[in-house]
């Protein structure tokens, strides 16, 4: 009974994150904290922001590919499966409603407002989860750096984020293989080499 009640509960957690972000990526950084953090203590801070910057890196859509990682990290592979059909449910019910009615119900003043104010929410969350990640990964003089860094190059010199993305990576390896001269470690526990 407790197996099938940790299940409903999971399934039920990411059914709500799927209906409260609407597969947005900017508002679903917000949601996930706010559902797997604060309300359920189901994987800490750096798990949401490993799982923004691996499936921003990967291909496919970013906020399901983020779900499927939080999911396989909280319940394994089949619970990565589980949570991306859950988070997909929700926006697809809502956008068959909407697409039903959506070119009659554009004529309206009132839900051009609704769609204007529904935007500006989804820049708050934004806004939001952006200054979250940013106080956890921001914490040290290097991170900074690489943040400024990469902002300059991508706004002034117009560079693609992913040359930029690439360079980060590049010079974070960099910077563990110089802060590990004498040691290598390998994943998962697995035995030091020195």
């Amino acid at each position: 009974m407790e197996k099938l009640r940790r299940i409903t509960k999971f399934i039920y957690v990411f059914f709500i994150i799927g209906l409260e972000s609407l597969g947005n990526m900017s508002a679903v950084t917000a949601v996930l904290e706010e559902n797997l953090i604060k309300k359920n203590e189901l994987v800490k801070e750096e798990d949401i922001i490993d799982a923004v910057t691996i499936s921003r890196l990967g291909p496919g859509a970013t906020t399901a590919n983020a779900v499927a990682y939080l999911g396989n990290k909280i319940a394994g592979f089949c619970g990565g499966i589980l949570a991306t059909i859950c988070y997909t449910i929700a926006p697809l019910i809502v956008m068959l409603i909407i697409y039903s009615f959506i070119e009659r119900a554009l004529e309206y003043s009132f839900v051009q407002s609704a769609l204007k104010g529904c935007l500006v929410y989804i820049c708050v969350l934004f806004i939001k989860s952006t200054i979250d990640m940013g106080k956890t990964v921001l914490n040290n003089r290097f991170n900074i750096g690489i943040f400024f860094f990469g902002l300059i190059v991508a706004y002034i010199f117009k560079v693609s984020c992913v040359y930029i993305i690439i360079g980060a990576i590049i010079v974070g390896f960099i910077k563990i293989i110089y802060t590990n001269k004498k040691q290598i470690y390998l994943p998962s526990g697995a035995e030091q080499f020195k």
